[in-house]
């Protein structure tokens, strides 16, 4: 327990702080065109930071685990230069397009929004070079099951940084925001590299590196399809009226802080201890594991939406009722999270479910089933979202997590009832 409230405590702070950049965004700056250009500059950059980041987490960490103490330092070595060259050249490939898909991505901008996306978007694909070498260091401290030293060094630098906006942002506008996300990667990569010894025999585990080509290249089709989820809810919402694009972030940000949260303490754990309970053969306590885990982040997801349908509100009006939010923009956004409220049930159901079965390696099951359930909740949204606007993309969210969830649920039930082979 104390465990859980260490780890936890932490991963709030850095998820309280991240949330409170975008805050000051909104209520400094309001919601509209530059918001807009901002939160669309991310789409690109932050997506496939996040496909790449968690296939690799995912894969690493199983894999670490069964690795021998002596090649550890070594192969993590080679693993990061690895990291290094694929990501940089994703970075400057997407930075350098940046002129050619922000127009395709989000037709509903206006010309000086539009500029500004791609400026942001340029600087930003820089997140994606450090954000490969933070998951690789990650991967090793969680592996040895090590989890507070990575959310500690993420505190320090989010907070260096956030210091630095509020100075930073009256000055030079919402650029430094940019700038200011490509700073907090950089400052975490440096802490993270503690775990490395340089003095150490770099004894390399080539099938290792094989094995990571491999389980990678099977998650990444599926996951460049599945992950592009806000792609897609960014391009029907910048046809939208203007400022629909940073409520609909904004408002699906706020339920992501919990979703982040219960993934970092529950989900990345449960991953690196079912690994751990394969390796002895022990299936009854990976799904004694599994469901307490649901029990208990289920239970927590159902009372925070609780919470905010009854107080969601007044809540809002004290976080953003001030500065350039209007009355009517806290009502569309409470009405947006009302809905969204139901991501949150399902979200950590399928949290649970896919770190158990990326655990039991059937990452193909995973990748599967993610695909057919987004190709489906593409249509609803789409429907939606011309019967209801935004609100109607808030509904095909919620229904791609139940959908996704309740088919990884079956699916793991049925797995764990098979015998170890």
């Amino acid at each position: 327990m104390k465990f859980i409230f260490s780890l936890g405590g932490l991963a709030a702070l850095n998820l309280v702080i991240a949330m409170a950049i975008q805050w000051l965004v909104l209520v400094y700056i309001g919601p509209g065109a530059d918001t807009d250009a901002y939160f669309s500059a991310q789409v690109l950059t932050l997506i496939p930071l996040t496909i790449l980041s968690d296939i690799l987490i995912r894969v690493l960490v199983p894999l670490f685990t069964d690795l021998a103490s002596e090649y550890m330092s070594g192969t993590v070595k080679a693993l990061l230069l690895q990291s290094f060259a694929v990501f940089t050249v994703i970075a400057a490939m997407l930075g350098l397009s940046a002129y050619l898909w922000v127009p395709l991505l989000s037709p509903g901008l206006s010309g000086q929004a539009l500029e500004l996306t791609i400026d942001m978007a340029e600087v930003m694909s820089a997140t994606l070079v450090f954000g490969g070498l933070t998951t690789v260091l990650k991967s090793a401290y969680h592996a040895e099951q090590r989890f507070i030293y990575p959310e500690l060094s993420q505190l320090i630098a989010s907070m260096v940084v956030l210091i630095g906006v509020i100075y930073a942002m009256p000055v030079y506008g919402i650029e430094s925001v940019a700038w200011g996300a490509v700073i907090r990667w950089a400052l975490w990569t440096v802490m993270l590299c503690k775990w490395i010894d340089w003095r150490a025999p770099s004894l390399y585990d080539r099938s290792m590196a094989k094995a990571v080509r491999q389980r990678t290249r099977v998650l990444l089709f599926g996951a460049s399809v599945y992950k592009t989820g806000p792609v897609i809810d960014r391009y029907l919402a910048s046809l939208g009226p203007v400022g629909s694009i940073s409520l609909l972030t904004f408002g699906n940000q706020l339920y992501g802080v919990f979703l982040a949260l219960t993934d970092k303490v529950f989900a990345v754990p449960l991953l690196s201890f079912a690994a751990k309970n394969m390796k002895s053969g022990d299936m009854s306590l990976l799904r004694r594991n599994y469901r307490r885990k649901l029990l208990l982040t289920g239970s927590m997801a159902l009372a925070v939406w609780a919470v905010f349908a009854l107080c969601g509100k007044w809540g809002l009006d004290l976080l953003v009722g001030y500065g350039k939010f209007g009355a009517g923009q806290i009502d569309m956004l409470w009405t947006l999270m009302t809905v969204m409220g139901g991501m949150l049930v399902a979200g950590v159901a399928g949290q649970m479910a896919s770190s158990c079965l990326y655990a039991l390696g059937r990452t193909k099951v995973v990748v599967r089933l993610a695909m057919v359930n987004f190709f489906i909740c593409v249509v609803i949204k789409v429907l939606a979202f011309n019967a209801m606007g935004i609100v109607g993309i808030a509904l095909g969210i919620v229904a791609y997590q139940v959908l996704n969830a309740v088919c990884l649920h079956v699916v793991l039930m049925r797995e764990l009832k098979q015998p170890v082979n």
